[in-house]
């Protein structure tokens, strides 16, 4: 890792991006009480700007830039949730920016980051060479190039919310991540650490991408071979090394949801609680529902659902 990140930057942050992001509910899951026992919250990021927590990481990243710099446009590839938090982030400081994404993003992914008016342009087949495309327009161009989660000031920002979740639930034991690239499980896990470091961080991944799991078995990071998962938001085949040492260091346990168990996770909390979540949120909420890590009899959860969606319901 480059500059450490402290407890400072962290605060920073929060104050930095708080104008441009909503500060989301922590919702009480009673009278839903899926596990006997433990108290359950939930941190409602599907409720933020965008539809996601990805909004904290870009505004905090193109907040830092250097006027001149950021003045010259914004580009990233995502054909999902980073992407359109990085094309409302242009909109809303009035910033030139390009979005790449790959062919087989969908045609709603593609009209809602258009929606934010940025400009779109679909290049490759897979991620890498969607970012290459955008790398290259940035050369021309000059501007910023966002990247989704291997990026200092994206994970800081990412981290917010867990600074949020311990001033709206001090009390809060067990804070419960889903993992795709890696970015918000290591921004949340380093910042709550830092402010209580007694809390416990779990981290999840669907069984068909157990990409972070592998990593922390195999003690370095590894390219799953193979990813078949009904959770494209979690289908990531590697990480980069600022998040995985933040991982290693700060997360307790990574457990694995098997993958028929998601899209019921995400009906019980559209059923109990009026929120309708993406997979990945699911993911994280499976994990203590069908009790995939030891918990107390009293223990007080916090599960963080990162974004909306209806699929699977």
């Amino acid at each position: 890792m480059s500059e450490k990140i402290t407890l400072n930057d962290y605060q920073a942050a929060l104050d930095r991006v708080r104008p441009w992001v909503r500060k989301t509910p922590l919702v009480e899951a009673a009278p839903w009480q899926p596990v006997p026992g433990i108290e359950l919250r939930l941190k409602a990021e599907c409720s933020q700007v965008t539809g996601s927590f990805k909004a904290r990481g870009a505004f905090n990243r193109v907040l830092n830039l250097p006027l001149t710099v950021r003045n010259q446009g914004l580009a990233t590839a995502s054909g999902g949730n980073f992407g359109a938090a990085v094309a409302w982030v242009g909109q809303q400081l009035e910033l030139p920016t390009d979005v790449f994404v790959m062919n087989t993003s969908t045609e709603l992914t593609r009209q809602r980051i258009a929606s934010y008016g940025a400009k779109l342009t679909v290049e490759g087949d897979f991620w890498d060479q969607s970012w290459d495309a955008a790398g290259a327009r940035i050369e021309e161009t000059g501007g910023a190039l966002l990247h989704p989660y291997a990026d200092r000031d994206v994970i800081i920002g990412q981290g917010t919310m867990a600074l949020e979740i311990l001033e709206q639930w001090p009390e809060v034991d067990t804070l419960v991540v889903s993992i795709g690239g890696g970015g918000l499980i290591a921004g949340v896990a380093q910042a709550a650490k830092l402010l209580k470091p007694g809390i416990r961080i779990i981290g999840v991944e669907a069984a068909g991408c157990p990409m972070m799991w592998t990593c922390r078995q195999q003690q370095h990071i590894v390219k799953l071979e193979q990813v078949k998962t009904i959770v494209p938001i979690l289908a990531a085949r590697s990480t980069e090394a600022i998040n995985f040492a933040l991982v290693e260091q700060y997360v307790d346990e990574i457990v694995l949801v098997p993958e028929d168990q998601v899209e019921a996770s995400a009906r019980e909390v559209w059923a109990a609680t009026g929120l309708a979540i993406e997979l990945g949120a699911a993911t994280a909420v499976a994990a203590v529902t069908r009790q995939l890590f030891a918990c107390k009899p009293d223990e007080k959860i916090a599960v963080v659902l990162c974004g909306s969606g209806t699929n699977g319901m």
